[in-house]
């Protein structure tokens, strides 16, 4: 993985900690990104103005500004009112792209996932795979099923919009 695909995987991740369980997205790691979208020529006003800010700033102060920054770089944070087709979205594009991993994509999904008799086709391919990524003995086995995994949320973020 490239430089620029490191940072796109650290954007989507970074919009995905809008609704993936926990405390949200780490402001700290906001800034860092952005310093590093700035030495690539990736700059947005918003993303000038997170690189500004202090380390330690609580979320709470810099959430609208780092959701626009996600925003001007092409990867948008569901909003507080955001459905879960929208949440579901961020945390597979999150996956798809590297920055969310499959076992933690094993746990978050368990919350998205409806009953099988009600889940579409994405749902059955996702759950297919993780139990093949989980039933996985060796490194190897893993990293491939979780590459199968990432080509499915590909496939599904480029076809949803």
């Amino acid at each position: 993985m490239g430089h620029v695909e490191v940072l796109h995987a650290g954007l989507a991740l970074l919009a995905a900690r809008f609704v993936l369980p926990g405390i949200g997205p780490d402001v700290d790691q906001a800034i860092t990104l952005a310093c590093e979208l700035l030495a690539q020529d990736l700059d947005t006003p918003a993303t000038v103005e997170v690189a500004a800010l202090s380390y330690g700033t609580p979320l709470r102060d810099t959430g609208t500004l780092i959701r626009e920054m996600l925003q001007q770089q092409g990867f948008p944070a569901p909003g507080p009112v955001a459905g879960e087709a929208e949440e579901f979205r961020a945390v597979l594009r999150a996956l798809a792209t590297g920055g969310l991993q499959a076992g933690e994509f094993f746990v978050v999904i368990l919350n998205y996932l409806p009953a099988w008799e009600k889940q579409d086709e994405l749902d059955r391919r996702l759950v297919v795979l993780l139990d093949d990524w989980a039933r996985q003995t060796t490194p190897q086995g893993r990293s491939a099923a979780a590459e199968a995994l990432r080509a499915v949320a590909r496939e599904a973020v480029s076809q949803s919009g």
